[in-house]
């Protein structure tokens, strides 16, 4: 028997509605797009909150974006949600190169990887209060002594000193070339590895004496084509040793970058909605190409592949290195300071003001680290668990920090006599099926959802269903029903995004509604996210009519069943 009167839902992530185009919505567009999502029959239209954009400041006009659209909602009889994702503080994508713009009064954080443009006002002003690296991991002390490059197995190479080069900087471009003493030999060691140990052979250039004002490094070689055969995981291909013999915490880059791929990931919009980009200095660069210069030989470390990734020497023809290790994962803000809850309350308080029904707090970001089980070991935290660093304590405190924040935000939400949705998301309980994949969600913490669940929620919501095979998924979407259907709590599905799309024929969406009608645990199915199928247009906004017959057909009946 198939539950009846289920919920349909749809977020919107409003930077994804307007990207790629040269406006912003208006009143039109919002009427429209919730005369749209109420048409294919949506009850509560979710709307991602995130003030590291310009477009929730006050306009001359006195277009007020959230107030707006709650207003727009209701005129349509939609519930409106605000969705915060309090670790979503900005940090994510490539940074810009160390030597742009530092314009006083603008928002931004710079780090050994470059100017992040794109964060939060708390997490510019305090970038240590973001979640720290734990001590002793990150700060590279000396000069390099020795450069070790590591092939994966002790196979004999095509590889020849010849074909080396080595470079430097202080800024991670414009390299200039090395060409002080170096002596080089070739071994076989042994390395511990994953799933198993294994003799490597082992390039080793020492008795450098490199600038040691210059922590980049770029080894370049001359040969770079499809029969490279000097190949390594990320994190193993690479060792530097300073003066006193101890090895150098680095990174990899992510590979070469230029002021063109810069400005296909910022495009025009950005300059519309980011206080970074607004700057006249950073407007003056930008828009007479000096930038370009900036992006001579820039090579970006945005973290976003794994240490576990394989790396051909002489295929790619380079590698770069930075020495040292980002010290706090940016736009992560850390619960366990009371100004950091107080400043993600502030953020819920400026949507309740402006009238929405209930807020929804998703955990999921896009600030990411291969080595994300290292963060987390801020100084309060450390005084809290008397020096130890152990993963079972660090993780419970930060847990503790950030349900202490949930309770917080439960009792703002219910002063406004309004309603409260927390995310479940399907890493808490199992990672990604998929291997090249990143957490979403920082991984030193507690995730006390089934307090959540008995003792802060109204409802909750599913996130994850792409991340996981199907009997994984089953038994993510079984423990946390277990729990939600025990507490009489009402659980969404969230529907799988890469599926959902502008043009038909969403077989897959139609398999997930089928599944969510029949699931007695689920109450409901979220279109995620309304970018996916619909279009912005000069004067409002068009809706998919694949989509729509789709939920006519199978959604839309079954209160009738």
């Amino acid at each position: 028997m198939m539950k009846k009167n289920k919920m349909l839902l749809a977020t919107t992530d409003y930077f994804d509605n307007i990207l790629g185009r040269s406006q912003l919505f208006s009143r039109k567009h919002l009427d429209s797009l919730h005369h749209y999502l109420r048409a294919i029959g949506v009850d509560r239209h979710q709307w991602m909150f995130n003030p590291v954009y310009t477009f929730y400041d006050p306009i001359p006009d006195g277009f007020d974006l959230i107030r707006e659209a709650v207003a727009s909602a209701h005129a349509h009889g939609l519930e409106f949600f605000a969705v915060l994702k309090p670790f979503e503080g900005g940090g994510s994508g490539n940074a810009l190169p160390l030597s742009s713009p530092t314009p006083k009064g603008v928002r931004f954080v710079k780090d050994m990887r470059g100017i992040h443009p794109v964060v939060r006002a708390l997490v510019a002003e305090r970038p240590q209060w973001c979640l720290q690296r734990r001590p002793g991991t990150f700060r590279a002390v000396g000069p390099v002594a020795s450069i070790r490059l590591v092939k994966q197995d002790d196979k004999p190479t095509r590889l020849k000193p010849e074909h080396l080069s080595l470079w430097t900087s202080d800024k991670n471009n414009n390299f200039q070339r090395y060409d002080g003493p170096i002596s080089f030999r070739e071994t076989v060691e042994w390395r511990s590895g994953f799933p198993k140990s294994r003799f490597c052979r082992v390039f080793h250039l020492e008795d450098l004496r490199l600038n040691a004002k210059h922590p980049y490094l770029l080894i370049r070689c001359s040969l770079a084509d499809g029969d490279g055969d000097f190949a390594n995981e990320r994190g193993k291909l690479v060792e530097l040793i300073n003066d006193q013999h101890a090895e150098i915490p680095i990174i990899l880059s992510s590979g070469r970058t230029g002021f063109t791929s810069m400005r296909d990931q910022y495009p025009e919009i950005w300059d519309t909605i980011l206080p970074y980009f607004q700057s006249p200095e950073v407007k003056k660069i930008l828009q007479e190409d000096g930038g370009a210069g900036l992006y001579r030989d820039f090579y970006a470390f945005e973290e976003r592949q794994k240490v576990t990734e394989v790396h051909v020497l002489d295929k790619v023809g380079y590698v770069a290195v930075a020495c040292g290790k980002p010290e706090y994962l940016t736009g992560n803000l850390h619960p366990i300071y009371p100004e950091v809850r107080r400043y993600w309350l502030d953020m819920l308080r400026f949507c309740l003001d402006r009238g929405v029904d209930g807020v929804n707090i998703r955990t999921a970001n896009h600030s990411r680290s291969p080595e994300a089980w290292e963060y987390g070991f801020n100084a309060p935290v450390l005084q809290a668990a008397g020096g130890r660093t152990d993963y079972p304590t660090v993780r419970r405190i930060n847990g503790d920090a950030y349900t202490l924040f949930l309770r917080q935000a439960r009792d703002l939400v219910k002063s406004y006599g309004k309603s409260i949705t927390i995310h479940l998301y399907s890493q808490m309980l199992m990672p990604d099926d998929r291997g090249e994949q990143l957490s979403y969600i920082p991984l030193n913490f507690d995730w006390q959802w089934q307090t959540w669940v008995q003792e802060i929620a109204d409802d909750l919501e599913f996130r994850g269903a792409w991340t996981l095979r199907p009997w994984n998924l089953r038994q993510v979407l079984e423990t946390f029903s277990s729990v939600t259907q025990a507490s009489g709590k009402p659980f969404y599905f969230q529907c799988n995004m890469k599926e959902l799309g502008f043009a038909g024929p969403h077989r897959f969406t139609a398999a997930e509604i089928e599944m969510v009608k029949r699931n007695p645990a689920l109450d409901g199915l979220v279109l995620y996210e309304t970018a996916n199928f619909t279009q912005m247009e000069k004067e409002g906004i068009l809706g998919s009519e694949d989509l729509a017959s789709l939920l006519k057909e199978k959604w839309n009946r079954a209160a009738d069943e």
